[in-house]
Parts: C-alpha cells; sequence; structure tokens
C-alpha cells in the first residue's frame, strides 16, 4: 500500500496495477460495493467467539455488517459504540462513548498499551 500512496503523492491519480491495469484501492468495501463472502464469514466466526466487540466510527444501519454487533451480544461479548453520534444499538452496549473517533481512539489505544 505505501508504494501505492508514494504514486499518489507523486501526481498519479489513480495508480493502475502492473498485472491488470486496474485501479488498485486498500482492501476496504465501498457503500454499495459487494462483501467478500469469505470475509464475511470469517468476521461473523469472530463476532460469535469474541469476549469484547468494539464498533467504532459506524452508524451500525448498514447490513449485513451491522449484524455482526447482534451476533456478538448474542453470543455474550461485551459491546461498546465509539461513534460521533448515537446508534439504534446504544442501549445494549455497556460502553457508549460519542466522541471525535481520532480524539477518543488514540487515548484508548495508549491506555490499553500503558
Amino acid at each position: 500500500m505505501q508504494e501505492q500512496l508514494d504514486r499518489v503523492r507523486a501526481g498519479e491519480l489513480d495508480p493502475p496495477c502492473a498485472v491488470c491495469d486496474g485501479i488498485q484501492k486498500s482492501a476496504t468495501v465501498a457503500f454499495g460495493e459487494q462483501l467478500d463472502q469469505e470475509v464475511l464469514l470469517r468476521a461473523v466466526e469472530a463476532a460469535e467467539g469474541c469476549q469484547v466487540f468494539l464498533a467504532i466510527g459506524t452508524s451500525l444501519t448498514v447490513q449485513p455488517a451491522a449484524s455482526l454487533f447482534d451476533i456478538a451480544l448474542d453470543a455474550g461479548a461485551s459491546c461498546m459504540i465509539l461513534n460521533a453520534d448515537p446508534t439504534i444499538f446504544d442501549e445494549d452496549a455497556e460502553v457508549v462513548v460519542h466522541a471525535s473517533i481520532g480524539v477518543v481512539l488514540p487515548a484508548m489505544v495508549a491506555l490499553a498499551l500503558a
């Protein structure tokens, strides 16, 4: 990914793939794109087996990713929501923080590593 970012900083708008000439992007899914079913299955399995579930920077309204919160909750995980705005799951979470992710998340990571 660093190589592609360097190419963009050097002036390329959409660095083409050297193999297929397609546009390279990070491993993200844009709104309306289909999720990789294998990745989704692994996420469901992780939600079913986790002890703590963190929902960070999401309204928890877009499916199927939003269903992961319910899956973790039903499996007995402690659930936390960090989002600027309220979500439909706020009352179900053990911890809810409505604040800037850019401020709160680095502080949380620093505390966890201390």
